[in-house]
């Protein structure tokens, strides 16, 4: 275990000096500093360590059609992502299945700037619409949580699917493509846009 520890400082040290080597010379951040970037590190590391009373967290792309899932306490979000806590795990499923529905896309699209192939972008444009805080009390929320628990249980036996079908070929790209697919032709997807536009009232209602 000593030697693998010496092992890896020693791979850090190197690391620290090649950066420090091939800066830019505008560029004062040190090597540590430049990966917590706006803590986008310490801070997940702050909320595994203490996640107070939100203990599940959501994370949601950045840019393209908008996409989320859960993740692990472990894991660590890179910059093409956000991530969101959540109360529980009902309060998780209510928010990946307005996340995932057609209707949220169409009605972030006018926050969302444009590229070649459409509306891109998402960021944080998707809390400028009228998203209501989780109330497990209230019927169409329970509704929309249960349609989300029911396709995130559908997803991970598709995702298994693909994974089996591609093995190392398939790719993020590819399984969140397939996965989207198979979602707007899905009877739990129609199931979970129903919930949502019923709920929301998208997309005439939401911009």
């Amino acid at each position: 275990m000593g030697g693998l520890a010496k092992g890896m400082r020693d791979r850090w040290q190197r690391i620290i000096q090649s950066w420090n080597e091939n800066k830019l010379p505008v560029n004062k951040l040190n090597l540590l500093e430049r990966l917590d970037y706006h803590r986008e590190l310490s801070s997940q590391l702050e909320w595994q360590a203490n996640p107070g009373d939100r203990p599940i967290r959501i994370a949601y792309t950045q840019n393209g059609v908008p996409t989320a899932a859960l993740i692990a306490e472990s894991d660590i979000v890179d910059t093409k992502l956000y991530w969101v806590t959540c109360k529980s795990l009902e309060e998780a499923h209510y928010l990946l299945a307005i996340i995932n529905s057609d209707a949220l896309y169409e009605a972030a699209m006018p926050f969302m700037n444009k590229g070649q192939f459409g509306a891109r972008d998402l960021h944080k444009h998707l809390w400028k619409l009228p998203i209501p805080e989780f109330n497990a009390g209230d019927l169409g929320h329970q509704v929309v949580a249960e349609a989300g628990a029911w396709a995130a249980q559908e997803a991970a036996e598709r995702l298994a699917e693909l994974r089996e079908k591609h093995g190392e070929k398939l790719t993020v790209t590819i399984a969140r493509r397939e996965m989207r697919k198979w979602l707007r032709n899905s009877r739990v997807g129609a199931v979970v846009e129903s919930a949502v536009e019923d709920l929301l009232g998208w997309p005439e209602g939401a911009t």
